[in-house]
């Protein structure tokens, strides 16, 4: 492995754990000590990781969120092709959760005629693009509605949560770090995405490889309360790997 692409890896490990031992670095390039030294230190001058010691931790990286009429055009084609992918995981039968989101807003277009099927959603768009299709019983929580993201939240959603249990709930995401865990940058959000994640027996998390190695300020979970991650290939293996290793699921659309 060329010196450059063992950084480029280095960087993807570190962003995604939050922290990396250089020992560890070492045994699984199978190089010295001496050479992991030198990436960190041209890492850590490219401003891609910050030295401590015995290793190196992320430059934290915050999430930005955008209005989500932005967003659903934005990596389009992954996005489908990742709804897709999640799509194989909707019972023919009960209930699930849609949350607000660009991807999710994917999966709804692409929902079938699955059956006596119940779904829940926090987006305004999104229950209605369910109600033109007809197929499906079709409910909102309620709440105070972002203009950011459409999502229902406040005091009304998670009261209305409080009372529903979902076979499958199918949620995003703003940024996902392994060591910090799942946030977002608004603390009404992080409030009904925890509350979303109590109420599923499985959790399904959509997401293209943009949002890993990001952190934003309110924390509503870890990566180990998702049971099942879809995402695209452009995802690191080694982080792919860590995923796993945590007892999450992961499934790369396409692949």
């Amino acid at each position: 492995m060329q010196a450059a692409e063992r950084r480029r890896e280095i960087t993807e490990i570190v962003r995604s754990s939050g922290r990396v031992q250089a020992a560890e670095l070492s045994s699984r390039f199978s190089v010295n000590a001496e050479t992991i030294r030198r990436d960190l230190s041209a890492l850590e001058a490219a401003g891609d990781l910050q030295r401590v010691h015995g290793g190196a931790v992320a430059r934290a990286t915050l999430a930005a969120e955008g209005r989500v009429s932005n967003r659903i055009a934005e990596r389009r084609d992954e996005k489908i092709a990742i709804a897709r992918a999640a799509a194989e995981e909707i019972p023919p039968f009960g209930a699930i959760f849609i949350e607000a989101g660009s991807t999710t807003g994917h999966l709804a277009a692409l929902l079938p005629d699955r059956g006596d099927l119940l779904i829940v959603t926090n987006a305004l768009q999104i229950a209605l693009a369910l109600t033109d299709l007809g197929h499906s019983t079709v409910m909102t929580i309620g709440g105070r509605v972002r203009p950011a993201s459409y999502a229902e939240v406040d005091t009304w959603a998670l009261e209305r949560l409080a009372g529903l249990r979902f076979d499958v709930a199918f949620v995003g995401a703003n940024a996902i770090d392994l060591a910090w865990g799942l946030s977002t940058p608004d603390p009404a959000e992080a409030a009904v995405k925890a509350a979303i994640l109590a109420s599923a027996q499985k959790s399904v998390l959509l997401t293209d490889n943009s949002k890993f190695g990001l952190q934003a300020a309110c924390r509503y979970g870890s990566i180990e309360d998702i049971d099942l991650v879809v995402t695209d290939s452009g995802l690191s293996p080694t982080v792919v790997e860590e995923i796993r290793a945590l007892g999450t699921e992961v499934r790369l659309a396409g692949g």
